[in-house]
């Protein structure tokens, strides 16, 4: 008998099964995104870090929504030349 076998006539099938579907739903579909790196000088960088983390969000969390705040106030006005 295997160990796997073993350990599974000890558990119950049952109990097996419950753990595997626990496993199947924590599974998340990935979500598509694409990546974007931009340089910050080390004063801003640091302070980015620090108001993310008093906010409990993470950097990129806060540049995407300040960004889309950003591009919402703005999507009226015409392009600068």
């Amino acid at each position: 008998m295997s160990k796997r076998d073993a350990i599974e006539q000890l558990l119950g099938k049952r109990r097996s099964q419950e753990i595997q579907e626990t496993v199947n739903t924590g599974i998340q579909k990935p979500v598509n995104k694409k990546k974007a790196t931009f340089d910050f000088d080390d004063q801003f960088h640091t302070e980015l870090k620090i108001f993310a983390a008093k906010q409990n969000k993470k950097m990129v969390d806060v540049v995407v929504e300040a960004v889309k705040e950003y591009m919402r106030r703005h999507k009226n006005t015409p392009p600068v030349e």
